[in-house]
């Protein structure tokens, strides 16, 4: 049976140690261990929903129905506009008026002609009440002042017996985003109506007409005044339209509130602003139209005056009354003046012969020529005296000289008239040559408007075509202004409502959601506290812990014993009793019998640290097999760190098994000499460690160990022995040669998961033979009554405090000072 065990132990520890994701059994077993967690967080979840929906103002939703008309577009976003000087008409895509209907412009007016900006709260015992319409008095600022409030104005308004208390607290608009320092009011107004004067603006308070019921005494009002702006951005939140069908230009409005009769109140305003402002986007048009046609006119009549201005000042500046009179008349005008022209020239070229000939030289004191056809009587009149004067001289000179004295005074004189004759004819030539230039003048006019007549004929025939299309046009905007006119006088809303606004329903809060919610949190944050505290824990709780991490035997689970049921030596077996601890060591001795060869007799108690109970485990099995009548003998072979004296109570630190180990022969008389009673069962022996030697390891290497144990076997039915834990340091490997059987020893919430590696590694190596485990330290207190082999309710011991610290009991390794003293060689082996 035995070889069958082990065969099967070896076979299992090849495979991988099975690990499931999910085990609905441990699961199952967490969740109803907790269930006081599961309670208290149903009662704190449940109790903070219900709370919570206290103090939760319910919203509500209302909708509407809106026909837009004149759509030319529904699905489109296109924008087109048809404009024929007064026949206006605008056609937007439907998209533009969904977002023209939920603009923050379109919300403003509607806040503003409603006076939403302006919100009433009644104080109540556990929270403050939305009050619309039938609050007993309104409260009003200036519209102008109102928008430009930059923080809400917040009023207190309290019923006493002398009137009412009001608080005011508000603060001044600086600039856009800035405000002034906080000011406070606080006064007592006897009756209403009645004004507060601020820096903000005046504050109005009146009695409210609608209000059925007047203010009670003790009765508060808290109320809120901010600006148009700031109040329309919550209903353009609120507030969501969309195409009732793609087929339709009908729109559905939906907006949710605190306040059914508000929402209500809010569609039918906003429907009535819609077509106002697309009436007035319409008459803008129209007007604007109007303006562009009386300016038009205007400019018109202006230019048409200018033409016909321009007609009166062509014909006045060029004498003209008709194009064909004025035409024959200049050809004959040009002709005499040509004439006059060249008998001018003519002049002018005699006076200029007669000029010259009196400057020639050859000429002096000569008669001039007469009747050459000079027309200036002067200069005529002068050439004949001057004439007669040379003559005479000639005639003189023929018989005297010409410095005879009667030669000389007509000499004298013939120079005087050469110069007055010079002169003479320089003035007519003068005269003559002004004279050909105005008679030039007036032939270049007269040819000039000879050969103007077409470019005359010409200009008129387009001023006249002015006059005629500016005509044509200023009677066609006559015209259009009365179209104009008429179009603007017949205005239709854009805007019908086919549904008017009504009620749907309360939209929050979801009273049944919330507690099924709260329901789910109260379940679901206490299993994923525990899951995840069970995810990250590291070390091993109990028994399906250590199933799921090897597939090593499980001898016994060893529940906390409390204080009470230990004795002496701590052990809690004991003769002609039966509890739970004594049911468990019976349960792990017969467990391991079964595990145990017919010859085996050397058990070996082991672990992964110190304090996971093997001292106190290994002392319980052996009380138990004394119970049994059999010879039994406990060995110390934790020699490093021995317990067994301080377990049993025993003052004796001399004699030991290191006393014998240091020998080359282990006779059984040197070993009865170390070997002590255990004061507490007659069939159970002690071979303790001894004096703590310096070199522990190859101690235990030597072959007395072999020879001793050989020799114990041949006096004793079982040999227990209790070693140093094999996470630690390798001198439980050297003893495993005399074992046949191990017991390895792991403690609830104190051996980590990881050390199981260790100890299939162990088991599967062959390092450590025959390996089944215990678990120790067992909480019964926090495990079902059937989780544990049925012990729960067996001998009323399901709650048993610890047995004991398995802590420090100082640090391997430090061989040289230990409680026993310093021993080295020499004095070990005395």
């Amino acid at each position: 049976m035995a070889d069958n065990s082990s065969k099967a132990q070896l076979e299992a520890l090849k495979e991988e140690v099975e690990k499931s994701t999910f085990d609905f059994s441990q699961i199952y077993a967490m969740l109803i261990l907790n269930w006081r967690w599961f309670l208290i967080s149903f009662v704190i979840c449940v109790g903070s929903a219900l709370i919570y929906l206290r103090f939760l103002t319910p919203v509500y939703q209302s909708t509407a129905k809106l026909l837009i008309k004149d759509e030319g577009n529904r699905g489109g976003s296109s924008l087109q506009n048809s404009t024929n000087l007064g026949t206006i008409s605008t056609t937007n895509g439907f998209d533009n008026e969904i977002e023209i209907i939920t603009s923050h412009t379109l919300a403003m007016e509607v806040v503003t002609d409603l006076k939403l900006y302006t919100n009433y709260y009644r104080k109540g015992k556990v929270k403050s009440k939305l009050i619309y319409k039938t609050q007993p008095f309104n409260v009003d600022m200036d519209i102008d002042k109102v928008k430009k409030l930059n923080v809400p104005i917040s009023i207190r308004v309290e019923r006493i017996m002398k009137g009412y208390r009001v608080n005011v607290n508000y603060r001044v608009p600086l600039a856009e985003n800035e405000s002034s320092p906080s000011y406070s009011i606080d006064k007592t107004i006897r009756a209403l109506p009645t004004t507060i004067p601020t820096r903000a603006g005046n504050i109005y308070m009146t009695k409210n007409p609608l209000s059925m019921e007047p203010m009670k005494l003790g009765e508060v009002y808290n109320v809120s005044i901010t600006s148009p702006k700031m109040a329309a951005y919550g209903y353009v939140g609120s507030l969501k339209a969309s195409q009732n069908s793609k087929t339709t230009s009908i729109a559905r409005l939906t907006i949710s509130d605190i306040n059914v009769q508000r929402s209500l109140d809010y569609l039918n305003q906003l429907v009535i602003c819609y077509n106002r402002q697309a009436n007035e986007d319409k008459n803008e048009i129209a007007l604007r139209t109007e303006q562009f046609i009386n300016s038009r006119l205007e400019i018109i009549n202006n230019e048409l005056g200018q033409t016909e201005g321009s007609l009166e000042k062509f014909k006045k500046s060029n004498k003209m009354v008709e194009l064909n009179m004025n035409a024959n008349q200049a050809l004959s005008n040009a002709g005499a003046f040509e004439q006059k022209l060249a008998e001018s020239e003519t002049q002018i070229s005699l006076l200029k012969s007669m000029i010259n000939w009196l400057n020639s030289p050859k000429n002096k004191y000569q008669a001039l020529p007469t009747n050459v056809g000079l027309q200036d009587a002067t200069a005529i009149s002068l050439i004949n005296r001057y004439n007669e004067i040379v003559l005479n001289r000639n005639r003189l000179l023929r018989s005297a000289s010409e410095s005879s004295p009667t030669v000389t005074p007509l000499t004298a004189q013939l120079n005087e008239f050469i110069y007055s004759i010079k002169r003479a004819l320089n003035q007519s030539l003068n005269s003559l040559t002004i004279q050909k230039n105005d008679i030039s003048s007036q032939f270049n006019k007269y040819q000039t408007k000879v050969s103007e007549a077409p470019t005359q004929e010409k200009a008129l025939t387009q001023i006249g075509r002015q006059q005629e299309v500016k005509s044509s046009l200023y009677i066609m905007l006559l015209q259009k202004r009365e179209e104009n006119s008429i179009s603007l006088a017949a205005t239709a809303d854009k805007g019908k409502l086919i549904d008017m606004p009504q009620f749907i329903g309360k939209i929050s809060p979801n009273t049944n959601n919330i507690i099924m919610m709260a329901i789910l949190i109260s379940i679901g944050v206490p299993a994923v506290i525990l899951f995840l505290i069970q995810f990250f824990h590291f070390k091993i709780e109990g028994h399906q812990d250590v199933a799921k991490l090897t597939k090593l035997p499980i001898l016994a689970d060893v529940p906390i014993a409390s204080e009470s049921a230990k004795t002496r030596a701590d052990i809690v077996v004991h003769e002609n009793q039966n509890n739970l601890m004594e049911e468990i060591f019976r349960s792990m001795r017969t467990n391991l019998q079964f595990m145990m060869k017919k010859e085996d007799k050397v058990i070996m108690f082991t672990s992964t640290t110190s304090g996971e109970g093997k001292t106190f485990t290994a002392a319980n099995l052996a009380i138990s097999f004394a119970l049994l009548e059999k010879k039994v003998i406990m060995l110390g072979l934790d020699i490093r760190k021995p317990r067994l004296a301080e377990l049993f109570e025993i003052d004796d630190h001399e004699h030991g098994i290191t006393n014998i180990l240091v020998r080359d022969e282990a006779e059984w008389d040197a070993i009865e000499k170390q070997i002590l009673s255990s004061q507490i069962n007659n069939n159970l022996d002690l071979l303790m460690a001894g004096p703590t030697p310096p070199n522990p390891t190859e101690l235990l290497a030597r072959e007395s160990l072999d020879a001793i144990i050989n020799t114990l076997k041949e006096h004793y039915d079982y040999i227990i022995i209790d070693t140093a834990p094999v996470g630690l340091v390798t001198d439980t490997l050297q003893i495993s040669r005399v074992c046949n059987t191990t017991v390895y020893m792991c403690r609830a919430e104190y051996t980590p998961k990881s050390s199981f590696n260790m100890i299939n590694s162990l088991a599967r190596t062959g390092k450590l033979p025959n390996v089944s485990i215990v678990i120790n330290g067992i909480d019964m207190s926090k495990k079902t009554n059937s989780y544990y082999y049925g012990y729960g309710n067996y001998g009323q011991y399901s709650n048993y405090g610890r047995y004991g610290n398995f802590g420090n009991y100082g640090n391997y390794g430090d061989y040289t000072n230990s409680q026993y003293g310093n021993l080295d060689d020499d004095s070990f082996k005395k």
